[in-house]
């Protein structure tokens, strides 16, 4: 009789005490193709830091129709797409929450859909600007060619955010390719550094070309978003940090699937960590010296 009663009350126990983990109700499912290397780095920074279940599919695997219903059956509490095809992949996906990440743009994107997130594939203006002037403290006038069908939005942000940190940014604008030459020399004798932005327009052709020649031309540096325009001829860049978007994702992921009515996290937000990347080699030949203690916080240095 004792015995009896005693698993009784063991069985009237509940499984876990205290607090339940973030996804203990189901797991997050990843769409993406792990054949690409920075998506393969995102899903181990984002398998270390979130506490949760993870299943990554393809986007091959995603495409066929009914993927919600798939998801719900399966306990899926949140779905995240990585890159373009997995974008295309959850269009159809109207009630799980997709986060979004390693895309341009995301913010219209996620303003379509009351359930979508995102994590935009660059850093804020603001946090570019603060690099510039850690690598150039003596820059006060940023110059700046862009496309405003492309980044417009962007750049009104960095306007601001170089109006608080007292630069002065002075702009370009331009519609095609072909236009970027004779705007870029409307820079020349104005600036101390030129901000190359992501702009499709900006970047084709054979604009790159352009814009290092002058540069070198005109002793004025080149300050970029990735490593392979340092490697190019820009003397400094600040590009995201593949790990710490990882980061990045767990906790947003797990605000997605905890966060109580009301409380729900930002729709959608800048990569945060970010790595600086320098050439020396090219700003002592432009007759440039690089603070030595930015150079070893700098995460490469081209020597």
């Amino acid at each position: 009789m004792l015995k009896r009663l005693f698993a009784a009350a063991l069985a009237a126990l509940p499984l876990f005490v205290g607090p339940p983990r973030a996804a203990a109700a189901g797991e997050v499912v990843v769409i993406c193709d792990r054949e690409i290397a920075p998506y393969r780095a995102l899903l181990e920074g984002l398998t270390s830091a979130c506490d949760c279940k993870v299943r990554v599919i393809t986007p091959q695997e995603a495409a066929p129709e009914g993927l919600e219903q798939r998801l719900k059956a399966s306990g899926t509490r949140a779905v995240l797409a990585v890159g373009l095809r997995a974008r295309a992949a959850v269009d159809g996906v109207r009630d799980l929450p997709v986060l979004l990440t390693m895309v341009p743009q995301v913010a219209p994107w996620v303003a379509a859909q009351a359930n979508r997130f995102g994590i935009e594939m660059s850093l804020s203006p603001r946090r570019h600007l603060e690099a510039l002037l850690r690598v150039f403290p003596r820059a006060q006038r940023i110059g700046v060619v862009f496309d405003p069908s492309q980044i417009g939005d962007y750049v009104r942000e960095a306007q601001a955010a170089a109006a608080a940190l007292n630069l002065t940014l002075i702009t370009r604008e331009i519609a095609r390719p072909g236009e970027f030459y004779r705007q870029l020399e409307e820079l020349r004798g104005r600036v101390d550094v030129i901000w190359m932005l992501p702009d499709p327009t900006v970047l084709q052709g054979e604009n790159i070309n352009v814009l290092l020649l002058a540069s070198f031309e005109s002793r004025v540096p080149i300050y970029g978003f990735a490593r392979k325009y340092v490697e190019l001829g820009a003397i400094a860049a600040s590009q995201f940090d593949l790990a710490a978007l990882g980061d990045q994702v767990a906790e947003l992921i797990g605000h997605l699937q905890s966060s109580p009515a009301g409380a729900a996290p930002p729709r959608w937000e800048y990569t945060r960590g970010a790595q600086l990347v320098l050439n020396q080699k090219v700003a002592r030949k432009m007759g440039i010296v690089l603070n030595p203690d930015v150079l070893e916080a700098a995460a490469d240095v081209i020597r």
